[in-house]
């Protein structure tokens, strides 16, 4: 199977024994981060807002969306996993909390929990658009990594077939901004944490394939 920290395997495509490239249910799964990275990313967020909808309490929320984040990460070593992602999403939810309890149960802060996540968002928006202005997109970075490095760029052709390419994905990081953000400047918290669960994984795996589909071409020789 392809190694799963590999850059092709942010997009679901996998590098097998014989030196096919595809993309398949498994290698979905594994640029997910698994069944356990599935649910390290989706389950507190949609607990905070389940709890928040239920009580109407910042500091239960939070502590919800905190211990289920521990669990994940005890979870990781009793199965003597790697822990990176397990520890990035707790950090992830010790600044929401932060930012969230700042100023004691205040509930118009009880939207700043997701503010993390809008500004990963941005952060990638505005990066792989960046890539894109450069003439360096970012898909194409990628599948140099199995092909011919940055030969492609010698291709004027290759680079705006990239470039189209890549940008499913700031399409992807753009809608999720112009749903999430109205809702996070009215406030809405509940909606905005079920938002953030639909437009989370699936709309991810949606654009990986598209992705597949318009690489898949081009990597045939790379196979």
């Amino acid at each position: 199977m392809a190694d799963k920290n590999s850059p092709m395997s942010k997009l679901g495509i996998a590098k097998h024994d014989d030196g096919t490239l595809k993309l398949d249910g498994q290698s979905m799964l594994a640029s997910l981060g698994g069944v356990w990275g599935i649910l390290e990313s989706a389950v507190p967020g949609l607990a905070y807002a389940v709890v928040f909808a239920l009580t109407g309490q910042l500091f239960i929320s939070v502590y919800a969306a905190g211990t289920l984040s521990l669990v994940f990460i005890f979870a990781q070593v009793l199965r003597k996993r790697p822990l990176a992602q397990a520890i990035y999403g707790l950090l992830g939810i010790g600044i929401a909390a932060y930012l969230t309890l700042r100023n004691g149960s205040d509930l118009s802060h009880a939207r700043d929990f997701f503010i993390p996540g809008l500004i990963t968002n941005v952060a990638y928006f505005a990066g792989i658009s960046l890539s894109i202005a450069l003439r360096w997109p970012l898909v194409g970075l990628l599948v140099g990594v199995f092909s011919d490095g940055t030969q492609w760029r010698k291709d004027k052709h290759l680079v705006r077939r990239y470039s189209l390419i890549t940008l499913i994905w700031v399409a992807l990081f753009g809608l999720r901004l112009l749903v999430e953000v109205p809702l996070y400047l009215a406030n809405a918290v509940v909606l905005l944490g079920f938002v953030k669960l639909v437009m989370g994984i699936p709309l991810y795996a949606l654009s990986a394939w598209f992705s597949w589909l318009a690489v898949r071409p081009l990597l045939r020789h790379a196979e």
